[in-house]
């Protein structure tokens, strides 16, 4: 388990803007609370994380959401994937069940106990909506790479992602809830879907190359048949997710291997060729 040890915890500077603002409005308990919720969310992502000894580079806060940076999700399992997308919404169970056992001291005034569950149901709920990258966005995809080959659940995942920001402002203005704070905030997710979708070949390239050097597991075989003339990159675009795919040519009644194409492809730069070039380079 490795990260970043030079501010692995990072307050976003807008934290410190709302801070200061809450102070002089008087919100400075409420803002409180809500940074506690998030904080603690987002550690329920940490600890299972390093369960499963992550790589987790540094966690980044604001007042009202936060994230912790990883590469891990393009090479690690999809089961330890889900546990670690759930492992935050399932802190705030524990966080209400907190919250119901303070409010029987008697310690806290009755005002913050309703803000802070009522916020606690909110973020919660928030966070489950299927937009990346919000948990609820993170598990889709995890379910369309189960279905569908990688690159395919990707696009879908962020694609489902424009239409729900869609929706949900939809009715946020018919419903006229909220306006100001969604508004901002299914901005903020809008911006996040434009820029993953600029870099998403980057994305499903890194996810090529982090197979090249990964151990094939029986377990998980699923093979691809293809025509000697499919070009690789067709190939790649049926690769699933924690599948390892023997290839088999159906015309030249031959099987290959999902590595040697990459290497193929990648080591050697043969951007343009088929399964028959790969087949007759194999023959030499």
């Amino acid at each position: 388990m490795g990260w970043n040890k030079q501010r692995f915890i990072y307050l976003h500077p807008t934290f410190w803007f709302i801070l200061v603002l809450s102070m002089m409005t008087g919100m400075f308990y409420h803002i409180l609370i809500v940074f506690i919720i998030v904080s603690w969310h987002e550690f329920g992502h940490y600890l299972m994380a390093r369960s499963f000894d992550w790589d987790v580079r540094r966690i980044t806060l604001w007042v009202f959401g936060g994230v912790m940076e990883t590469e891990e999700h393009l090479n690690k399992p999809l089961e330890q994937q889900f546990l670690v997308t759930i492992a935050g919404p399932a802190q705030h169970l524990l966080i209400l069940l907190l919250l119901l056992f303070l409010q029987q001291t008697n310690l806290f005034v009755p005002e913050y106990f309703a803000f802070a569950f009522r916020y606690n149901l909110l973020i919660v709920v928030f966070n489950l909506l299927p937009i990346w990258p919000l948990d609820g966005g993170k598990l889709l995809n995890i379910a369309l790479n189960k279905l569908s080959p990688f690159k395919q659940a990707y696009q879908s995942t962020l694609l489902f992602s424009f239409v729900s920001i869609f929706l949900f402002l939809f009715f946020m203005i018919q419903w006229k809830q909220a306006l100001l704070n969604g508004f901002v905030l299914l901005t903020f997710l809008f911006w996040e879907n434009r820029l993953e979708w600029k870099r998403r070949i980057y994305v499903y390239q890194r996810f090529l190359l982090a197979r090249m050097n990964r151990q094939s597991d029986k377990r998980r075989m699923k093979p691809l048949t293809f025509l000697s003339q499919t070009e690789l990159k067709a190939v790649f675009e049926r690769f699933y997710f924690n599948r390892f795919h023997p290839i088999l040519v159906r015309d030249k009644q031959t099987i290959t291997s999902e590595t040697d194409c990459l290497d193929y492809y990648f080591n050697q730069g043969q951007y343009q060729a088929t399964l028959a070039d790969l087949t007759k380079q194999t023959m030499k």
